[in-house]
């Protein structure tokens, strides 16, 4: 297994050694840690461990390249190696997202703090990696200001069980030639669908959030909200392109996710959702019902 990690405080090799024999529950003779850019000719290649490690401009001061062999039973998933990590070096640690490598980092301090981080990296010749914002106070890093990271929010995986409970039927209506209202589900057809179900799907996502009270995060962006409220907008003129049967099929799922939200939100009197949309509204001042609802407390206003 191979761990992806920065330091933020710079260690000791033998010290590094020393953390990585206990997290990994072998002998430190079986752990090498060596210089990525130093002379490997003293490298013990048949280490059951092994850690590259490269001096970093920035807040941060190392980044490290740990490898496990596979006859190594203690593999802890990254989170887990890196908070162990992190508390036996006295240094925070931080390792990348599952989600998506545009999403920020997560960084664990040595008393067990968890959180993310938004680790920046340089266009320079030389790489800088500097960690430009946290989502909570990090006192080895003072300086880094600390606020809510939209792009964390972005990147959250949200289940969608109706979008998905779409896109099988329509498989199910490919498959069994009904064709009885003289409509077809052609390429051209079946590529509105899937786009149909992309935003069914955003749209979808919002409500289970306001159902799971906006966790993980606990909040939410109201230009994220707005955007999706865009996408329902947009759901209106694939509808009106989809043939018949594909069209009730999708009203059908549609329905439910906006009985959904409105169950999930409150008449938006204040226009706090609205007012703020610097978008054409198509020569008419007074959009869709959906825009003038909103969730109740303000999920953007937290924090």
């Amino acid at each position: 297994m191979t761990y992806n990690l920065f330091l933020v405080d710079s260690c000791d090799p033998g010290v590094m050694a020393e953390a990585l024999a206990a997290v990994f529950r072998v002998p430190v003779r079986e752990v090498d840690v060596a210089d990525a850019d130093g002379d490997q000719d003293d490298r013990n290649w048949e280490a059951l461990v092994s850690c590259e490690y490269s001096h970093v401009p920035g807040n941060v001061s190392l980044s490290l390249d740990i490898y496990a062999q596979d006859s190594v039973g203690q593999q802890p998933p990254e989170s887990e190696f890196s908070a162990a990590f992190a508390g036996r070096l006295g240094t925070p640690v931080l390792y990348p997202p599952q989600e998506s490598a545009m999403s920020a980092h997560w960084l664990v301090t040595p008393e067990g703090l968890t959180t993310r981080a938004r680790l920046s990296e340089s266009d320079d010749d030389e790489l800088t990696f500097t960690v430009t914002a946290v989502e909570a106070f990090v006192d080895r890093l003072p300086d880094v200001p600390v606020m809510h990271l939209p792009e964390v929010v972005r990147e959250q995986k949200i289940a969608t069980p109706l979008a998905d409970s779409f896109a099988e039927s329509l498989q199910l209506l490919k498959g069994d030639g009904n064709e009885a209202d003289g409509s077809t589900i052609t390429a051209d057809v079946a590529e509105v669908a899937r786009i149909a179900k992309s935003y069914l799907g955003a749209w979808e996502k919002l409500s289970r959030r306001a159902e799971s009270s906006w966790e993980p995060s606990g909040w939410y962006p109201v230009e994220f909200y707005r955007e999706v409220l865009g996408y329902r907008d947009d759901i209106e003129g694939h509808l009106r392109r989809l043939p018949g049967n594909v069209a009730t099929l999708y009203k059908r799922y549609l329905d439910k996710v906006d009985s959904l939200y409105q169950e999930l939100t409150v008449d938006d009197e204040e226009h706090v959702v609205v007012d703020g949309w610097d978008e054409p509204t198509d020569g008419s001042a007074q959009k869709a019902w959906w825009w003038y609802r909103r969730p109740e407390p303000m999920p953007w206003s937290r924090g």
